[in-house]
C-alpha cells in the first residue's frame, strides 16, 4: 500500500522524544533516512535550536523548505508542549526561526505506526508468530521516556494511523507486591497509569516506591543507571525491571483486547533495547495473554519487536508517500 516517491522535494524529518532527539533529510519518501543526526533532548533549549543544528550538519546539497516532526505530545494544539522535556513551540514560530516554508507535527507514535506498514522482516524480531489477520488493526506500542501507542488500520487502498493515549490507562495489579506498589503511586500522583510502571519514568517511580515499601534508601538515580544495575545483578533493580516488564505485558494485552489488534503487536521505544538481556520476553508474553477466557484470542496475535535503528524517522518517510509537503 506504500512506495517510494523519488520526485519529491527534500524534507527535514525529526523524532523528538523526552530523552533523545533525532533528525534526517528525506530525499526519497518511503526510503530509510540516512544519515541520522542524534542528540540528547536536554542539550537544547528548544525545538528550533535542535533543528537548526541538524540542518547545519545534514544540509549539504539538500536544503529542505519544509519539516515534519514527530513529537512525544498531542499535536492538536498550537503551541505544542513536549510532555516530558519542557519544550514549547508553534508551527509558525518554528518555521520562521528556521526560514522554512512549512513545519508540521505528528505524534511520535503515529510515526512508529506508519513504520509498521512497510518495515521489513530484517528489522523485526518476532517474539511470538501467532496467526495474523491481515484485515485487522495493528497496535504499535512501546516504552521510552513515557509509554506511547498508536492504532494502525488497513483499508481497501491505504492505511490509517491514529494516535492514542493508551499509556494512560489505569494499571491493574495482579500480585500483592503490585497492589502495594499501586497504593504508593496513587498516594503520590492520584492515579496509577500503565506509564507509571512501564516506561523510563516508570522505572524511576517503581524504584523509589519499592524502597519506600521496604523502608530502604535508594542508591541509584535515573532509568539508565537502574537498568545497568539490573544487568549487573542488583536485586532491587532487577525487581524493578521485572515489574516494568510485567506491567508492559499486561497493558499490551489490555490494549490489544480493546482495539481488536489481531493484525499484530509491534513493540518499539528506546527502553527495550536499553534493557537488552534484562528484558524477559517470556514474562512479557505470559502477562500479555493472562486475560482469562480470552487467552486464546491473545495467543493468536503476533508479537514483534521493531529493531530498526530509527523507526520513527522511517515512519515519517513512509508518511511522506501519503502526504505532499
Amino acid at each position: 500500500m506504500s512506495s517510494t516517491r523519488p520526485d519529491a522535494a527534500p524534507v527535514l524529518v525529526a523524532d523528538i522524544g523526552g530523552t533523545n532527539a533525532r533528525a534526517a533529510i528525506v530525499t526519497r519518501p518511503g526510503s530509510a533516512p540516512d544519515p541520522v543526526f542524534k542528540r540528547r533532548t536536554r542539550d537544547f533549549d528548544g525545538l528550533a535550536e535542535f533543528l537548526a543544528s541538524a540542518l547545519e550538519e545534514l544540509g549539504g546539497g539538500h536544503r529542505p523548505r519544509s519539516a515534519l516532526c514527530a513529537v512525544a505530545s498531542p499535536v492538536d494544539r498550537d503551541p505544542i508542549e513536549l510532555t516530558n522535556a519542557g519544550w514549547r513551540f508553534s508551527r509558525a514560530g518554528t518555521a520562521d526561526a528556521l526560514g522554512l516554508d512549512r513545519v508540521e507535527f505528528v505524534n511520535d507514535w503515529v510515526a512508529q505506526g506508519w513504520a509498521t506498514t512497510q518495515i521489513g522482516d530484517d528489522h523485526l524480531q518476532t517474539i511470538h508468530p501467532g496467526r495474523p489477520d491481515p484485515m485487522a488493526p495493528r497496535l504499535a506500542l512501546g516504552p521510552g521516556t513515557g509509554l506511547g501507542s498508536a492504532l494502525v488500520t488497513p483499508g481497501s487502498t491505504d492505511w490509517q494511523v491514529f494516535a492514542t493515549e493508551g499509556g494512560h490507562i489505569s494499571f491493574a495489579p495482579r500480585t500483592a507486591r503490585e497492589w502495594a506498589l499501586v497504593e504508593r503511586i496513587q498516594a503520590r500522583f492520584g492515579h496509577c497509569s500503565a506509564e507509571r510502571l512501564a516506561s523510563g519514568i516508570g522505572i524511576e517511580t517503581v524504584y523509589a516506591a519499592l524502597h519506600d515499601i521496604d523502608g530502604t534508601t535508594p542508591r541509584r538515580t535515573g532509568a539508565e543507571a537502574i537498568a545497568q544495575a539490573a544487568l549487573e545483578g542488583d536485586s532491587v533493580c532487577g525487581e524493578v525491571i521485572e515489574m516494568m516488564t510485567a506491567a508492559l505485558g499486561s497493558a499490551a494485552g489490555d490494549l490489544a483486547l480493546a482495539t481488536g489488534a489481531r493484525g499484530g503487536l509491534y513493540l518499539g521505544g528506546g527502553l527495550i533495547p536499553l534493557l537488552s538481556d534484562a528484558f524477559d520476553w517470556g514474562l512479557f508474553c505470559r502477562r500479555f495473554t493472562a486475560k482469562g477466557r480470552f487467552r486464546d484470542y491473545l495467543e493468536s496475535i503476533p508479537v514483534h519487536a521493531m529493531t530498526h535503528p530509527a523507526p520513527a524517522l522511517y515512519g515519517l518517510s513512509v508518511y511522506l508517500t501519503h502526504s505532499r509537503m
